[in-house]
């Protein structure tokens, strides 16, 4: 079972550049709380290194109310395996091009993408690469035992040893990843170019 970031943290936050941000030196985490920050008209998502943009930007201000509902709603569609924000969430992400590297909506790799759905939609901050994303949560056994949330993982021989490849699964034999020729998309795991790929899935839920 993974978790939201726990315990009281405090994390030095770089100083904003931008214009109409506000500054923050030094925000104190809530325990169980989905990590995300208000910062001037943006919203961000606060890791241990630091602060990134949340790949859903908006230019209108959000008030206090909205950023707590916001927050009270990742929390549950965590507890509950929310699949319907997930899905919700997953198609926002189509057709966003891939860009090895990237971690915006201009240009997403797959441990982005997937990262970004997963935080967008249950609050939680994964590792960065695929590779370290398969040692998180608990190893689903049986492929036939997948529900919505888990992550699914690929060997591409291409990209060299090990694990190369991630998505998150959404239900009915399709998951949600980022292809580096087609960008975002959903794809069957029964496609047989997946399927003889397929190295193992992680449940976080």
């Amino acid at each position: 079972m993974i978790h939201p970031l726990e315990n009281s943290t405090s994390i030095n936050i770089l100083r904003g550049v931008r214009k109409h941000q506000q500054l923050i030196q030094t925000i104190s985490l809530i325990a169980h709380q989905p990590v995300i920050l208000l910062v001037g008209p943006l919203l961000f998502s606060a890791t241990c290194g630091g602060i990134a943009p949340m790949p859903r930007y908006t230019n209108r201000p959000v008030d206090e109310v909205i950023m707590t509902n916001e927050l009270h709603t990742r929390q549950q569609a965590f507890r509950k395996g929310n699949t319907k924000r997930l899905m919700t969430v997953a198609r926002s992400y189509v057709g966003i091009p891939y860009k090895w590297g990237g971690t915006t909506r201009d240009g997403m790799d797959c441990s982005a993408m997937t990262r970004a759905i997963v935080r967008e939609t249950y609050g939680i901050e994964l590792p960065r690469t695929s590779k370290q994303m398969f040692s998180v949560g608990v190893p689903i056994v049986n492929r036939n035992q997948l529900r919505p949330g888990d992550l699914v993982f690929f060997h591409i021989a291409a990209s060299g040893p090990g694990i190369s490849h991630v998505g998150i699964y959404v239900g009915k034999d399709r998951f949600m990843h980022a292809s580096s020729s087609r960008g975002g998309v959903m794809d069957r795991l029964s496609n047989s170019y997946f399927d003889s790929r397929f190295a193992g899935a992680r449940r976080l839920l």
